[in-house]
């Protein structure tokens, strides 16, 4: 059932081979759609997919999305050019869902991603106005009834994208949807067919709702339910991704634990004296780590550049025992996490039978009210596993 998977984008860049060969894998595999964004990595996502689609002579569907004010985009927003309805969430990320910021994101988008049309364009988490404004104000009524008047007036502009023939149709991606509905920050997805419609009547281009959902976040169902029945497509982004009020960000999936993971420490800290002090550090928080992202990030950003300025090994062996230990590091780490996840997961009477990822993918799989999965592939051996799904 490839038709029910689309390759996710999100970190993909252009300057990246493994990238590119992931994707390009993807595609000869019989994955046909592509989501992306204006602003993952700042446009450089898009720009990967032109690359590789203009390799191929498949006919490839491609999600994009607009309304994240960051980087570049931030700049020249901070050095005068005009955005109404600014959001300004935090000094590093703005938002808007405007008519003529809308416009300008579409047209970038065209270009980077080459083509005259994209086919499905999505206003990327309006909820921001609200994130941001209920911090000031608790007028939860009056600043949703803002929220509502802004996405109809986002929707005409889309509209008028449609007879222009930039894009094909439309829709909402909002991490909203997979709220309770009596969270102030909840954005109400039942008017939505009205306001295409009082535009442009029953021929209206509204088709997908994106949100999140998977085993640990299963509030959207109720929005999932409702864009069904109404005839929309609906899209899940963050399957094996799952927030959790106590633990934080938790990765659905399984890691094999590092059997040689003692005896590695031991070497690694018999290698230098001012190497001893960080490997015993590293030993003491392997339990901290929220989720799996948080040991990469950890470990490629802060630890192996304070190993390469502050530390000296004097052979290639040496070299090897630390580079062993740091991969059988992250190893069991992760491992750590997916056994704390197993747990929450059966205290949820939730049976993973194969391994986590599986379970939580076949899920979403088997409800009938989801169209499309959408999962990060960033290299051909992601891909692969995803075909096991």
């Amino acid at each position: 059932m490839l038709s029910k998977f689309s390759f996710g984008t999100y970190r993909t860049t252009n300057k990246d081979t493994s990238h590119k060969e992931a994707l390009k894998h993807a595609i000869d595999v019989g994955i046909r759609d592509i989501d992306t964004s204006s602003n993952y990595m700042f446009g450089d996502a898009e720009l990967l997919i032109a690359d590789v689609l203009k390799e191929t002579n498949k006919k490839v569907k491609v999600v994009s999305k607009g309304g994240y004010i960051q980087g570049p985009t931030l700049e020249r927003v901070k050095n005068g050019y005009k955005v109404e309805d600014l959001v300004e969430y935090d000094p590093n990320c703005f938002h808007s869902i405007s008519p003529d910021f809308l416009d300008d994101q579409i047209e970038k988008s065209l270009q980077r991603l080459g083509t005259e049309c994209i086919d499905t364009y999505l206003l990327h988490n309006p909820e921001y106005y609200l994130m941001a404004e209920l911090k000031k104000s608790e007028d939860i009524k009056h600043h949703q009834n803002i929220m509502q008047e802004r996405i109809k007036k986002a929707f005409g502009t889309l509209e008028q994208k449609v007879k222009e023939g930039k894009i094909k149709n439309y829709g909402i991606s909002s991490n909203s949807f997979a709220k309770k509905s009596d969270d102030k920050y909840f954005l109400e997805y039942k008017n939505l067919i009205k306001h295409a419609k009082n535009i442009a009547g029953e021929g209206h281009h509204l088709k997908v709702l994106q949100l999140p959902m998977n085993l640990l976040e299963t509030h959207g169902e109720a929005c999932a339910k409702w864009g069904y029945e109404n005839n929309l497509e609906i899209h899940i982004n963050r399957p094996l991704n799952a927030f959790h009020p106590k633990l934080g960000m938790v990765r659905l999936a399984n890691y094999s634990r590092c059997s040689e993971y003692l005896e590695l420490l031991q070497k690694s800290k018999d290698l230098s004296p001012e190497l001893t002090p960080i490997i015993t550090q590293l030993e003491s928080i392997l339990t901290d780590f929220r989720w799996a992202g948080d040991i990469d990030d950890t470990l490629t950003y802060k630890v192996i550049p304070h190993i390469n300025k502050n530390v000296t090994l004097n052979t290639n062996e040496e070299i090897d025992i630390l580079s062993d230990f740091l991969d059988c590091y992250k190893a069991e780490a992760k491992h750590l996490l997916s056994v704390k996840t197993k747990y929450e997961l059966k205290k949820r009477d939730i049976n993973v039978q194969e391994s986590i990822d599986k379970t939580a993918i076949k899920y979403l799989k088997d409800n009938p009210h989801i169209t499309k999965i959408l999962i990060g592939m960033r290299s051909k051996e992601y891909v692969d596993r995803v075909l096991q799904y």
